[in-house]
């Protein structure tokens, strides 16, 4: 893996802190060895005019869409322009079920590094769509 920049402020070690984070998830279903929990990243996300999240993983054979970010700092947040994003990929992205013939749709989820402490999940809903953003607090016990 290439090095960190030296310079925290600089803009390609917050993109490589970025990196790592979607890697690092990625790897936690991967390792699992299980089946149906599985993940791959998709680069580019929130860059151009495709609706894209930064990871799409089944977790136990659930669909999940997730924007993920990393902080060093006790909070971590989605703007609106991210939230809708999520949104439009989730709306659009429909999986037909061969058996039953119902359309599914991924799971909206945040998911938080902060660094040096563990990782948050939250599902985002449909309410939150209308918010200017999603602040999420590192706390201890997991709570929002």
């Amino acid at each position: 893996m290439p090095r960190k920049p030296a310079n925290k402020k600089s803009p390609r070690y917050k993109a490589r802190i970025g990196y790592e984070g979607e890697y690092s998830l990625i790897r936690k279903f991967i390792d699992s060895g299980e089946n149906g929990c599985y993940a791959v990243r998709t680069p580019g996300s929130g860059s151009g005019r495709m609706a894209k999240p930064d990871i799409i993983a089944l977790d136990h054979g659930e669909l999940l869409a997730i924007e993920v970010k990393s902080s060093n700092k006790n909070y971590a947040m989605l703007n609106k322009e991210q939230i809708e994003r999520l949104f439009m990929f989730v709306e659009r992205f429909a999986v037909r079920c061969p058996h039953c013939n119902k359309f599914f749709n991924p799971r909206p989820v945040f998911a938080i590094r902060f660094l040096g402490r563990g990782w948050r999940f939250v599902e985002i809903n449909k309410d939150d769509r209308s918010k200017n953003s999603i602040t999420v607090r590192w706390h201890g016990d997991g709570s929002r």
